[in-house]
């Protein structure tokens, strides 16, 4: 019979479908000059054979490689990084001391697929958001801002410090609905902030800051045909007419409110519209150019 002559036979086991799974933790807010540290839980895939990584993507730039770690090495160190790995708990860990606000953003821990070249595939897991706030400093009096563009109204509140204030928009006739305040850490150790609304185009609007018990009050009225923002003083508005560059005041993050919330869709909105408006100055333009970059 030709099913009498079978070799001895070789087993095989299939294993099955790799199905990674990574998930970092410990992200939050972290005050500047302490020390981060992250964890990444993996499954999914054989974890000592794998190289593995870190990476910090802030929104709107490319994704900034911090570490990685290949099936020999347990730890690296990079300066202020040390990356490590835990093969019995299949986790890789990540650390960062003296925080700046520059590692603000969203660190995502990663799994390289492919055959150890440049053409690599990575794997990335969703991340988890890390926002540094500016170390403690001398208190600081913000300057403010007020600009319109028919129904739409933006108070701007720049460089301030500490972070606690009220920012209110008032209309001449009635109440302003839908305000949105958001606040956010500069590069410069301080914070500033928008507050967006909606009027009626024939209505005055008072925006009013509380800082440091102190109060700050901008007005524009409804009858102004100059498509110009209300400045505290005279000498800042001839200043910042001299050079566009003074726009930086407005380094603002919408870091700070969920990608898919209502508030952050209906603050991108109003800040498109006031944009369309005031594009014929060029330091509003440039102003609305920084806040565009960063949103």
């Amino acid at each position: 019979d030709k099913w009498d002559d079978f070799g001895p036979g070789t087993e095989v086991t299939v294993l099955p479908r790799d199905e990674t799974y990574l998930k970092e933790s410990g992200g939050g807010l972290y005050p500047g000059n302490e020390i981060l540290n992250l964890t990444c839980q993996t499954s999914g895939f054989q974890f000592n054979t794998s190289v593995l990584g870190w990476y910090l993507w802030d929104p709107g730039c490319a994704p900034q490689w911090l570490s990685s770690l290949d099936h020999i090495s347990t730890e690296t160190k990079e300066e202020r990084i040390i990356s490590s790995r835990e093969d019995s708990s299949s986790q890789i860990f990540l650390q960062i001391k003296g925080l700046g606000i520059g590692d603000s953003g969203n660190y995502h821990c990663t799994k390289r697929v492919g055959d150890g070249d440049n053409t690599d595939k990575l794997v990335f897991g969703p991340g988890t958001d890390v926002i540094i706030e500016p170390g403690p400093r001398a208190p600081l009096t913000p300057s403010v801002f007020l600009l319109r563009s028919q129904d739409a109204v933006a108070c701007l509140v720049s460089d301030f410090y500490p972070k606690d204030l009220n920012v209110s928009l008032a209309s001449s006739r009635a109440s302003i609905p839908g305000q949105v305040l958001t606040v956010a850490p500069t590069a410069r150790g301080t914070y500033s902030a928008i507050q967006i609304g909606r009027v009626d185009e024939n209505d005055a609007v008072i925006c009013s800051v509380q800082h440091l018990g102190k109060e700050i009050h901008m007005s524009h009225k409804s009858d102004s045909l100059k498509l110009e923002p209300s400045y505290p003083d005279q000498k800042f508005k001839d200043e910042l007419k001299m050079n566009g560059k003074r726009a930086e005041i407005m380094e603002l993050s919408l870091n700070m409110i969920g990608t898919e919330s209502e508030e952050r869709n209906k603050l991108l909105l109003s800040v498109l519209s006031l944009r369309l408006l005031f594009m014929k100055t060029v330091a509003i333009n440039v102003l609305f150019t920084m806040i565009a970059l960063i949103f």
